[in-house]
């Protein structure tokens, strides 16, 4: 049967991407961007969240702060790549989200696997900013990048799934002019190259209404994950990582505690019982987190680092996630 030996989770913002000296021009980016909500939902502009920040942040926003929190987390990224040598998987099930790479609203499923035997990344090439052209080397999107996955484990696993009761969009391709987004292809170049092992992309409808899968059905749907892996009669050691998060385009410190803090005591009421509302934006993908956390239920911590990176006077930026399960 196949087995899942390690679990993981990662944030994959572009700020581990692009060194330090570039996130001033992402922070000017953020004055504009139309989905920045506040720690209750409710979408501000970028002024209103500056005036109600006053000077809170202003420490935060400094290079020597930046420059020590992209330390950590270039020290915690080393750490988890380490982790997926010891473990020595034979295929990886990332966890993520597609944000109009592959999908767009005229199909949008809530949750989706990819059985193709071979896949391709897109192409990050609609920005002309410095920023986004070093965010798409690390996300292998500067240019078409072929990677393997495993269409037999796949099929298997979607058969589990749709046994435990999860109805789950199959593709067996990708749409023609299409690749798969950053979600993939940090954690493939990050973790995982110079020589990949094939990669399952498990996607989740974390963005965009009225589908997105509540905190609950997430964690059912790791269990029932695993429940498929062992279901299956082919002998492979799987690595299953969760993609993305946690707190973004605005940090919300509270939340993201509130997350890592019940994954490392598994606390899944807390997990399951999560309130949707802040669960926009870029904060949806801690969907993503919550279903590894169900599939990996049982396990201890091994180790987690978090770093909330704050760019803005606003308060805009990303709480850094890595962790690792036993």
């Amino acid at each position: 049967m196949a087995e899942i030996v390690f679990g993981a989770g990662t944030s994959h913002s572009p700020l581990l991407a692009a060194p330090p000296h570039m996130w001033a021009e992402r922070a000017d980016q953020d004055r504009r961007n139309p989905m920045l909500y506040d720690d209750t939902g409710v979408i501000r502009s970028f002024d209103e969240l500056a005036t109600a920040a006053a000077d809170r942040y202003t420490d935060a926003c400094t290079m020597p702060v930046w420059e020590a929190n992209w330390n950590r987390c270039q020290a915690a990224l080393d750490r988890l790549r380490g982790d997926f040598r010891r473990a020595d998987p034979d295929v990886v099930l990332v966890i993520g989200d597609d944000q109009h790479e592959l999908f767009n609203d005229t199909n949008q499923p809530a949750m989706a696997i990819s059985a193709a035997a071979e896949m391709k990344t897109g192409l990050l090439d609609d920005h002309d900013s410095d920023f986004f052209k070093e965010a798409a080397r690390g996300y292998l999107m500067d240019a078409e990048f072929q990677f393997a996955g495993h269409a037999a484990l796949a099929e298997d696993l979607t058969k589990g799934l749709m046994n435990e009761g999860f109805d789950i969009a199959w593709m067996s391709g990708a749409p023609d002019g299409t690749g798969f987004g950053h979600a993939y292809g940090f954690p493939i170049r990050r973790f995982l190259q110079p020589h990949p092992v094939p990669v399952i992309p498990f996607m989740l409808n974390t963005y965009f209404p009225p589908n997105q899968p509540t905190p609950r059905r997430c964690f059912e749907l790791g269990r029932a994950l695993r429940a498929a892996a062992a279901a299956s009669p082919i002998d492979a050691r799987i690595a299953v990582l969760a993609s993305g998060g946690l707190s973004h385009f605005v940090v919300n410190e509270d939340l993201d505690r509130t997350v890592l803090d019940a994954i490392t005591k598994k606390d899944a009421d807390t997990l399951c019982g999560l309130p949707v509302e802040p669960l926009n934006s870029g904060s949806s993908e801690i969907r993503n987190w919550i279903t590894a956390a169900g599939a990996m239920e049982g396990h201890a911590v091994d180790w987690y680092e978090y770093v909330p990176i704050v760019r803005s006077p606003a308060g805009t930026g990303c709480g850094m996630a890595f962790l690792g399960w036993q």
